[in-house]
């Protein structure tokens, strides 16, 4: 007899049968005022294929449930300053991807803006949610997770604090060699 909801839980937690999120915290800074510089992080899985148990191989993949991010130290102060932070699958290098580029999944601009007292308003604390209405998340599947920060007018040596709420997902081959191809 099979276990209550096996099926069901099969397809929701990728055959690996764990629904339990985990976090991934890591920093990314500049290495100068004003510049852009990329951070890697490695990811927490096996990339050698196992047997499921359906009998083909898998392999374990990051599924991205949500993206917090800080920009720890001063805010910027400066009126029309600003500080971006891309997360991606490729290394960019000194160079931050456009937020339409294929390899990049979750990205946060921080702009200062004067307002009417003359005050700058600032929100430094985001939280990007990456999953559906079912709550299947992100797919990634290489082994690095890439954090390019770059700023303009700020003054500051810029950093985020980063955390990635996340879970296991056991993909098949042929899964993952096109996740992996559509994200590089």
């Amino acid at each position: 007899m099979k276990g209550r909801n096996s099926n069901a839980d099969f397809l929701l937690t990728g055959g690996t049968h764990d629904v339990k999120p985990q976090m991934l915290s890591f920093s990314a800074a500049q290495s100068g005022a004003d510049t852009t510089a990329t951070t890697t992080q490695a990811l927490p899985v096996l990339r050698n294929f196992q047997p499921s148990g359906r009998g083909q191989p898998r392999a374990q993949i990051v599924e991205v449930l949500k993206v917090y991010a800080e920009l720890t130290g001063a805010a910027p102060a400066a009126n029309a300053s600003s500080v971006i932070l891309s997360l991606g699958t490729k290394n960019n290098g000194t160079t931050n991807p456009a937020a339409a580029a294929p390899d990049v999944f979750a990205r946060v601009s921080l702009y200062t803006i004067a307002a009417a007292s003359g005050e700058l308003v600032v929100d430094r604390v985001f939280v990007r949610d990456l999953t559906d209405g079912a709550g299947n998340g992100l797919l990634v599947a290489t082994d690095n997770i890439y954090a390019s920060v770059q700023s303009a007018s700020t003054g500051n040596t810029n950093t985020f604090a980063i955390r990635i709420l996340y879970r296991v997902y056991a993909a098949s081959v042929q899964e993952y060699v096109g996740i992996v191809q559509g994200q590089q």
